[in-house]
C-alpha cells in the first residue's frame, strides 16, 4: 500500500506541475479563449496538493498503521481521478452526465481529509 500511495503521489504531483506549465505556455491561448484557464489551474494545483498528501499518507501508513490513513490514501486517489480528472477534461470538451463525477470527486477528497482527522484522533502517538 505504501508503495502504491508513494508512486501515485509522485505521478499526481508530476502531472500537476506538467499541467501548470502547459497552461502557462502551450495551452494558454486555448484556455484563455474559452475562459477555462482558472479551472485548469485549479485542477493542476489540486493534483500537486493531493499528490503531496498521498506521499504523506504513505509515510503515515508505515509510521502509524491505522485503517483511517489507508482509507484517506484511497480517497485521495479516487477523488483526484474523479475531481481533477473531470475538471481537466471539461476544459476541452463537454462531458454530459459524466460531469457529475466532479462534485462526487470533491466529496471523496473531503472524505479523505476527514479520514486523516479520524486517524489522528485514534492513533496512539509517542
Amino acid at each position: 500500500m505504501m508503495r502504491f500511495f508513494l508512486v501515485s503521489g509522485g505521478f499526481l504531483a508530476f502531472f500537476g506541475v506538467l499541467a501548470r506549465s502547459l497552461s502557462a505556455h502551450a495551452l494558454l491561448d486555448r484556455l484563455s479563449a474559452g475562459a477555462k484557464l482558472d479551472n485548469f489551474n485549479l485542477a493542476a494545483d489540486y493534483l500537486v496538493m493531493h499528490g503531496l498528501a498521498l506521499i504523506v499518507m504513505a509515510l503515515l501508513c508505515r509510521t502509524f498503521p491505522h485503517q483511517a490513513f489507508v482509507l484517506s490514501g484511497w480517497a485521495f486517489v479516487l477523488g483526484s481521478f474523479l475531481f481533477q480528472g473531470t475538471v481537466l477534461v471539461k476544459c476541452f470538451t463537454s462531458m454530459g452526465l459524466l460531469g457529475l463525477a466532479t462534485p462526487l470527486g470533491g466529496m471523496v477528497l473531503m472524505l479523505g481529509w476527514l479520514c486523516i482527522v479520524w486517524g489522528g484522533l485514534r492513533v496512539a502517538l509517542p
